[in-house]
């Protein structure tokens, strides 16, 4: 019984870790990248308009990639339950 308890508690530990992973970090980490590669000026300069336009991007980004990241972490959670 403590087993089960240390693994849905590592299992919980585990999907939180995918959601931060692809939902969290991913998603920005790519508009970031994408931005650098074609203005690399216009980001290493950081300024109001940056974050401004990385902002947009991201939210935009999410919208379009959203039905994506729920199956890849679903699939994900799925191949780590055995189902």
């Amino acid at each position: 019984m403590l087993f089960q308890v240390l693994m849905n508690i590592i299992a919980v530990f585990l999907k939180f870790a995918m959601w931060v992973l692809f939902a969290v970090v991913a998603v920005p980490y790519g508009v970031f990248i994408v931005l650098w590669k074609l203005f690399p000026v216009f980001t290493n300069d950081g300024s109001f308009w940056f974050w401004s336009v990385f902002a947009v991007l991201t939210i935009i980004a999410y919208v379009i990639l959203w039905k994506p990241i729920l199956w890849i972490v679903g699939t994900i959670n799925a191949l780590g339950a055995g189902n």
